[in-house]
């Protein structure tokens, strides 16, 4: 091994090492969630990849509330002559997504810290805006498609999923504890855009044409424990804890070790897998007049 190749090998490992401390030490569930998930963006890839195929290959692309980057690298992947912007509020998020792009040599994506709802990039800039499963999760939703409007060049093309609420793993915890209600505490609803006219109502009004939502199937593989991926679900919905703060300490546990026995039925290989349903919104910004 010659000295270029040693210290390649010694920069992977230290951006390994970065990103296992960092997982560690977060508080995010979503950053945990993204280390565990091995697949939960790839049929969206897939169904951009498969709109894009009668048109031109974007030459500037922005991927919004990016996370870890998992939906971005694998469209730069996809896509090596197109040049990606990613962003995210969340800096540990900001900072993994750029180890991993490093890990793949993926040097024509740059990642920036920014809100969805106030993009720091100049006017027109993208042809292609995209954002995973994110939208439902912003305070101002209208005013993020606004700003993605802005960033858009004229005729360029937004694609945005959703999850529709179709969710196996989501269906066992509402049988297991009678959910009636799926909305956090704070009112915020993880499933406010699972349906197709609610999706295209956020486009009127709006300098858009050709707009399309389909349904899709994917499957989400967990690569954790079953009490990993209980833990993850806890922390990301607030609603269970309140559930489970109503039960005595021995009815919570009945209810959680039926939640492990449950998982377990969805594991395959040491990985557990789920099917969900998500829309795919896609939709082109108006080109200017002639």
């Amino acid at each position: 091994m010659d000295n270029r190749e040693k210290l390649t090998l010694d920069n992977r490992f230290a951006q390994v090492a970065r990103r296992a401390a960092i997982i560690a030490k977060t508080s995010d569930p979503w950053i945990r969630w993204h280390a565990y998930l091995t697949r939960w963006t790839e049929d969206a890839c897939l169904a951009i990849q498969e709109l894009m195929e009668d048109m031109p290959l974007p030459a500037a692309a922005l991927d919004v509330a990016t996370g870890t980057g998992t939906p971005v690298l694998d469209l730069a992947k996809a896509w090596p002559q197109c040049r990606f912007e990613a962003c995210d509020i969340a800096t540990e998020s900001i900072e993994i997504a750029g180890l991993l792009a490093q890990e793949e040599n993926l040097s024509h994506i740059s990642f920036k810290v920014c809100a969805a709802e106030m993009l720091d990039y100049p006017d027109a800039s993208f042809d292609l805006l995209t954002c995973f499963f994110s939208l439902m999760y912003l305070r101002h939703p209208s005013g993020a498609i606004d700003q993605f409007l802005r960033v858009l060049r004229p005729g360029g093309h937004m694609v945005i999923t959703t999850w529709t609420g179709d969710n196996q793993l989501f269906r066992l915890v509402k049988d297991t504890f009678a959910m009636e209600d799926h909305k956090y505490p704070d009112g915020q609803d993880p499933f406010m855009f699972s349906d197709t006219q609610t999706l295209k109502t956020l486009f009127e009004d709006k300098p858009v044409s050709n707009l399309l939502v389909v349904s899709r199937k994917t499957v989400l593989n967990w690569e954790g424990s079953e009490q990993e991926l209980w833990g993850f679900f806890k922390d990301c919905n607030p609603i269970i804890n309140t559930l489970l703060s109503a039960l005595s300490g021995d009815e919570r546990q009945e209810k959680e070790q039926h939640i492990y026995s449950l998982l377990s039925g969805f594991k395959t290989g040491g990985h557990i897998l789920f099917e969900a349903d998500m829309l795919v919104c896609s939709v082109q910004k108006n080109a200017l007049p002639l």
